[in-house]
């Protein structure tokens, strides 16, 4: 092998090693961004970076989308302040998300995997709340996963600045407060409508079937004196209906 065939294949190994170290470091970074709280309704809430420049846009049904391009983070929550309607549309978000996904089981949580972007979806059967987080950063993902705490909707919570929940209100400038946007849009919602029986029937918390048993799920402790809570995992579209 002359000097220049050694050249180009020193040249392609080098190449591939740094594309393959920043894939790597991409997946794997250490999170360092500060850390504010998201309550996402009634009976939760979570932990994700601050960033005032997200964007945060609800639908009538109660479907609330929050997206944060800076940080590579996009969550869509339907919960007990949604109306019974944004059931339908979160089957179809999970049918696109999980058609054609490669499917990852990492510490019990099932994460779906589809053209770079890492998606899982959280429901709580107690309290119906159906959150889904996507990111291209895995870690990320599963760091805003593990922050998410379930509570009765009778608790008040109070939010400081650093993100940690205690107390009787959420008096913090900096909590995203998606619960509070989607009761807002719903209540205009069934207010601008007619009072026939179609919509009289329709109730402010989503009615979301209550079986799992095809899902690999855990229970864990919301923090807030004690109050349990049961994450249940999407294992397949059919066993989400």
């Amino acid at each position: 092998m002359n000097t220049k065939h050694i050249i180009i294949v020193v040249a392609v190994v080098a190449v591939v090693a740094i594309f393959g170290a920043y894939f790597m470091l991409g997946e794997n970074q250490e999170i360092t961004s500060e850390q504010v709280p998201m309550r996402l309704s009634k009976s939760a809430y979570m932990e994700i970076p601050d960033n005032p420049n997200a964007t945060l846009e609800t639908d009538k049904n109660g479907v609330s989308r929050y997206s944060d391009e800076k940080d590579d983070i996009n969550i869509t929550v339907a919960s007990n302040l949604s109306l019974s309607s944004s059931k339908n549309e979160m089957d179809k978000i999970k049918d696109s998300v999980a058609t054609g996904s490669k499917k990852i089981v990492e510490d019990n949580v099932v994460i779906y995997e589809k053209n770079g972007t890492y998606s899982v979806f959280v429901k709580n059967t107690q309290y119906n709340d159906t959150v889904l987080i996507q990111s291209s950063n895995k870690n990320l993902l599963l760091q805003c996963f593990n922050s998410i705490k379930f509570h009765s909707p009778t608790d008040s919570l109070k939010f400081n600045d650093t993100g940690s929940s205690k107390g009787s209100d959420t008096s913090s400038s900096k909590v995203v407060d998606i619960a509070q946007q989607t009761q807002s849009t719903v209540e205009k919602s069934t207010s601008s409508a007619s009072s026939s029986s179609s919509v009289s029937s329709s109730s402010s918390g989503s009615s979301y079937g209550d079986s799992y048993s095809d899902y690999v799920s855990s229970s864990r402790g919301s923090g807030l004196g004690g109050s349990s809570s049961s994450h249940s995992y999407g294992d397949s579209y059919e066993d989400f209906v």
